[in-house]
């Protein structure tokens, strides 16, 4: 026994010299996962998300966006309260993640655009591993999720307002094999969910952290490359759940676990800033505690903190409820699109109900339109429709009396039905720009209007989602005559239907243009 333990302090000692370089360590040559793309790290595959891409997958993000839809303002015991009821978010980990938290706190209630009904409160505490958090029966276990609800109390929110959760979490790692205390990380992820869902059941997402840099660590708590493989165990934890892995499930009966996705990948090779963040570096000399270069110090915590605040105001499921105006239960939706005929240039359309001589047209309205709002995945019921009238700047708002993730589907009498090129959260004040790219409609349907305008191509007469030659029968006979009016064959708006009509379908018969749906 006496030699197992001395054996154990030799070692120990060796691995404290081993890492007691502090400022003048060396490169670990590690790479960012986020740099790392298709190269692998021990036969794991980089990039954030699978398939060694740094964006995440469509039907995840789109399972996201209609989370984020769904927080709202609740009560002490968690029922909708629009009045009084509030959102209340929780940092989970350990002593770094207090540290960056208590900086996080004041910059983001001090930032003007955060949603007032929102509460930040810091259940990260120091020692606190993902160990500890996750296993009821370890001693200090108790100790942690009571605090937390004590902060939380402290704070004047309950467990059943909790409905965005901030994980920063580690081991200790004292020389253990690497990529076994990369499982047991793992793991001990997938426990902390399922605690997570029961202990806050109105929780909604996790957005999961890894460390920062350890490359200078003098001490064997959690030195190289132990601060590195964080990141793939959060990785690991967010592509199970993206694959299906039933102890992760986020939706439906049997829910176990949040929602989750990435908040800030944290981790660089020191002072190496990483390529696709350049923001993302620490300098020892400033941003780590000169007692282990381990812990961030005030001045790295800080810049943790500005990462994550950067993390919820350009994040789309953290944006909503984050920069929320107060407790959101409609969304006021503005569109914005151009109908290729129509377009007369300087990002305007004709004035067509005026010059088809509609009663009480007026020369700032082009044409009536009808928007859907439907569901974002197979096979996308319509959920909503709204019959409006669109500027001629293209503009429509839309205020629906709820919230919710929908694809957005313009129609119209002479236009080609176009498709969002993704679900689009519809949740307090939200803008869709179809003009300014061709991939903001789906399958890039549309046609280039000018240097910097697309629009919706125009011609489908028969409304059968395709322009063509039985489109042509039904415009033929308005140009013989020379019809004027509120005519469907009018498609360059001018009032008249004439050869300058057919010039704006041309084109479309002979490529053969149709609607590009999902």
């Amino acid at each position: 026994m006496l030699y197992r333990l001395i054996f154990f302090i030799l070692t120990f000692l060796s691995f404290i010299k081993a890492n007691a370089q502090g400022c003048t360590s060396v490169s670990t040559g590690l790479i960012p996962i986020n740099d790392l793309g298709a190269g692998t790290y021990m036969g794991m595959t980089g990039g954030l998300y699978p398939g060694a891409s740094n964006s995440m997958p469509a039907a995840h993000k789109t399972a996201g966006l209609l989370k984020a839809s769904q927080v709202q303002c609740l009560s002490f015991n968690g029922v909708p309260d629009a009045f009084n009821g509030k959102i209340a978010w929780l940092s989970i980990g350990m002593s770094n993640t207090t540290q960056e938290t208590q900086q996080f706190i004041p910059i983001a209630n001090a930032y003007t655009g955060k949603n007032p009904k929102l509460t930040l409160v810091d259940g990260a505490q120091g020692g606190m591993t993902a160990q500890i958090i996750s296993t009821p029966s370890h001693p200090n276990y108790s100790i942690y999720w009571s605090t937390v609800a004590s902060r939380l109390a402290s704070a004047g929110v309950t467990n059943q307002q909790v409905q965005i959760i901030w994980l920063k979490a580690a081991d200790q790692a004292l020389g253990s094999p690497y990529m076994q205390h990369y499982d047991s990380l793992v793991v001990r992820y997938k426990r902390i969910m399922h605690e997570l869902k029961i202990r806050f059941p109105n929780v909604k997402i996790c957005y999961l952290s890894s460390r920062i840099s350890a490359r200078y660590a003098t001490s064997p708590l959690n030195p190289e490359p132990y601060a590195y493989l964080t990141g793939w165990a959060v990785k690991k934890v967010i592509a199970d759940q993206i694959a299906g892995d039933p102890s992760l499930q986020f939706t439906g009966v049997g829910a176990n676990s949040p929602w989750l996705s990435w908040g800030c990948y944290m981790w660089s090779d020191g002072s190496t800033p990483q390529v696709a963040n350049p923001s993302v570096f620490w300098n020892c000399a400033t941003d780590f505690l000169t007692s282990d270069y381990t812990h961030p110090n005030s001045t790295g915590a800080l810049k943790a903190a500005n990462l994550w605040l950067q993390f919820h105001t350009s994040d789309p499921t953290a944006k909503p409820w984050f920069l929320g105006a107060g407790c959101i239960t409609s969304s006021n939706t503005g569109i914005k699109f151009h109908l290729s005929g129509f377009y007369a240039g300087n990002d305007l359309m004709q004035p067509v109900l005026y010059n088809q001589g509609v009663t009480g047209a007026n020369l700032q309205q082009c044409d009536s339109v009808e928007i859907q709002f439907r569901s974002p995945s197979a096979p996308y019921t319509l959920i909503n429709s709204v019959h409006t009238v669109v500027s001629t700047q293209g503009e429509i708002t839309i205020l629906l009396p709820f919230t919710g993730v929908f694809y957005l589907v313009v129609k119209h009498r002479s236009g080609l039905e176009t498709w969002s090129n993704e679900p689009v959260l519809c949740y307090g004040e939200t803008f869709y720009n179809f003009t300014n790219a061709s991939n903001q409609a789906f399958g890039n349907n549309q046609i280039q209007l000018d240097s910097t305008t697309w629009g919706f191509f125009q011609g489908d007469l028969n409304q059968d989602r395709s322009i063509d030659a039985l489109d042509f029968l039904i415009l033929e006979p308005d140009i013989q005559t020379g019809n004027s009016g509120y005519l469907v064959s009018d498609l360059n708006g001018d009032g008249t239907t004439d050869i300058f009509d057919y010039l704006v379908i041309d084109a479309s018969i002979v490529s053969g243009i149709t609607s590009s749906v999902p």
